[in-house]
C-alpha cells in the first residue's frame, strides 16, 4: 500500500519537494517488498534450487528494470503522461491480487495429504538433527582453534563442484565472533558476524556492481542514441529489447550456478560483461555497422549481467546457511535470511542512486568511450572478491 501511495504522490505532484518525497517512499516501499520477497523465496526453496529460482525472481527484476523505459517511451510518445501512471497502477492491482492467493510454507504444510506432512516434518527433524551435529562439531573446532594456537581444524564439507556447503562448520577465514566483546559485536551481533564474512561481503558487493551497471545504462544509453543516431523516445526504448531479452533466460542461468557452482557461472558473467562494455566504446558514428554492433554488444552484456546477481544472490542464501550453523547462539532459530537479504537490498538501492550518477556525470564531462570503459573497469572490479571467496573460492581449496 505504501508504494501506492507513493506513487500517487510522484503521479499528481508538480513542486520538487512533493517528486523527491513521492520517490523516497516509493524507495521505501520496494526496500521492504524485496527484502521480504527475497526471504520467503529461501524459505520455500531448498539449497539444491536456490540458484535456478534466484535466477527467475532477478530476471524479473532485470526485464523489468530495462523494459520499463521502452514500454514508457513508447506509450508516453502515443498516449500522454497519465496513460504510463495507468500501467504502473494495473501492475499494482495484479501484484495485491497475487499475495492475496499466496501461501507461505508453514500454512501450505496444512493443506497437504497426511503422508506428505508426516515426510516434510521427517525431513525437517533431520534437517534440525543435522545441524545440531554441525553446530556441536562446530564449537569443538573452535575449541580446538583456541588449544592450538589459532590455527582452524580442517573440518569441511565440499560439494561436487568443491565448494563450500550450507553444511561447511566454519567459514574458515574468521575467527569465532563469539569469543568477540568489540562494541559493534556487543551492540549488533548479527550484523557484526555477517560483515566480518568475506564470502558476503564479495556476494553483496557483486550485486552493487550488478545494479550500478544497469542504472548507469539505463540512464547514459537513451542519450546516446538520441544524441549519435537522432533517435526519438520509442527508439531509445526500444535499445534496450536488446539487453532485456536475455532476462528471459534467468532461470537457465540460475540453474547453471546450480550445477556448476556459483563462482565459475558469476566469473564467466563479469568477464562478459567487461568485455562488451569495453568494445562499446567502438561505437561512435550513425551508421549500419555502428547500430549492428551497439546490438550484439548489448545482447552480449545482457547475458553477462544476468550470469552475474543471480549465483551471487544463491551464494548469499549458502553463507547464511554456513554462518547460522556455525553461530547458533548468534542467530537463534530465525536465522539470518532477512538481515543478509536486507543487506543485499540495501545493496541494489545504493547501485540504482549511484549509478546514473557517476554514469551521467562522467558522460556529460567525458565522453562515450571514456564512460563505458570506466563501467568495464568498474565491472571486473568483483571479480577479485568473487574468485576467491564466492563458493568457498581459491581461498577455500586452498586452506
Amino acid at each position: 500500500m505504501l508504494a501506492i501511495v507513493a506513487t500517487l504522490v510522484f503521479c499528481f505532484a508538480r513542486a520538487p519537494g512533493l517528486l523527491v518525497l513521492g520517490r523516497v517512499l516509493q524507495g521505501l516501499a520496494a526496500s521492504v517488498i524485496y527484502t521480504a520477497g527475497l526471504a520467503l523465496v529461501a524459505d520455500a526453496v531448498g539449497a539444491e534450487e536456490i540458484g535456478a529460482w534466484m535466477g527467475f525472481v532477478f530476471s524479473g527484476n532485470t526485464f523489468g528494470l530495462l523494459v520499463s523505459p521502452f514500454l514508457a517511451g513508447v506509450v508516453y510518445d502515443h498516449a500522454g503522461y497519465y496513460a504510463v501512471f495507468g500501467i504502473i497502477f494495473g501492475v499494482f492491482g495484479l501484484d495485491l491480487l497475487l499475495r492475496a492467493f499466496m501461501i507461505e510454507k508453514r500454512e501450505a504444510i496444512k493443506y497437504l495429504p497426511a503422508e506428505q506432512q508426516n515426510d516434510t516434518r521427517t525431513f525437517d527433524e533431520s534437517q534440525a538433527t543435522e545441524e545440531g551435529e554441525n553446530n556441536t562439531t562446530s564449537q569443538l573446532n573452535d575449541d580446538a582453534e583456541e588449544t592450538s594456537g589459532g590455527k582452524p581444524h580442517k573440518t569441511q564439507n565440499v560439494d561436487q563442484h568443491g565448494e563450500e556447503t550450507e553444511h561447511t562448520p566454519l567459514l574458515r577465514v574468521l575467527t569465532n565472533p563469539m569469543a568477540d566483546e568489540s562494541w559493534l559485536y556487543n551492540h549488533f551481533p548479527k550484523q557484526t558476524v555477517l560483515f566480518r564474512s568475506p564470502r558476503l561481503v564479495a556476494a553483496i558487493y557483486g550485486c552493487l556492481t550488478h545494479t550500478m551497471l544497469l542504472a548507469s545504462i539505463d540512464s547514459i544509453l537513451p542519450l546516446f542514441v538520441k544524441r549519435t543516431f537522432d533517435w526519438t523516445a520509442s527508439g531509445a526504448g526500444t535499445i534496450f529489447l536488446t539487453i532485456t531479452c536475455p532476462s528471459l533466460f534467468g532461470t537457465v542461468f540460475g540453474a547453471l550456478a546450480d550445477r556448476y557452482g556459483s563462482r565459475l557461472v558469476s566469473l564467466v558473467g563479469l568477464g562478459l560483461t567487461t568485455l562488451n562494455l569495453g568494445l562499446m566504446g567502438l561505437v561512435k558514428n550513425n551508421e549500419i555497422l555502428d547500430k549492428v554492433l551497439l546490438c550484439v554488444f548489448l545482447v552480449i552484456a545482457g547475458i553477462g549481467l544476468n550470469l552475474i546477481l543471480a549465483p551471487l544472490a544463491a551464494d548469499v542464501f549458502a553463507t547464511v546457511e554456513a554462518l547460522a550453523t556455525a553461530y547458533p547462539k548468534t542467530f537463534g532459530k530465525t536465522g539470518a535470511y532477512a538481515q543478509a537479504y536486507a543487506l543485499m537490498t540495501g545493496a541494489l538501492g545504493l547501485g540504482t542512486a549511484l549509478g546514473p550518477i557517476l554514469a551521467g556525470a562522467m558522460y556529460e564531462n567525458t565522453n562515450w568511450p571514456i564512460t563505458v570503459g570506466f563501467l568495464a573497469i568498474l565491472c571486473a572490479l568483483p571479480s577479485v572478491g568473487v574468485f576467491f571467496f564466492t563458493g568457498g573460492g581459491y581461498m577455500g581449496k586452498k586452506e
